[in-house]
């Protein structure tokens, strides 16, 4: 099995980062957490993944 692109690589790694952040502002910051509206957090490490899958610069290899 091939390994996964690097573009697939930055969208999880945005992913996961950006649900990372909001999961330590819900324990460290409630008040702030609380300002979100409900069900909005996927959105928003959806929106993050897109955006840096989008941004990262494809690495193709040259042809033979």
């Amino acid at each position: 099995m091939n390994a996964p692109s690097s573009t697939i690589k930055a969208a999880t790694g945005w992913g996961i980062g950006i649900a990372l952040i909001l999961s330590a502002v819900s324990v460290f910051w409630p008040e702030y957490y609380a300002r979100i509206p409900p069900g909005t957090e996927g959105y928003l490490v959806a929106a993050a993944a897109m955006i840096g899958g989008y941004f990262k610069k494809e690495n193709v290899l040259p042809l033979r």
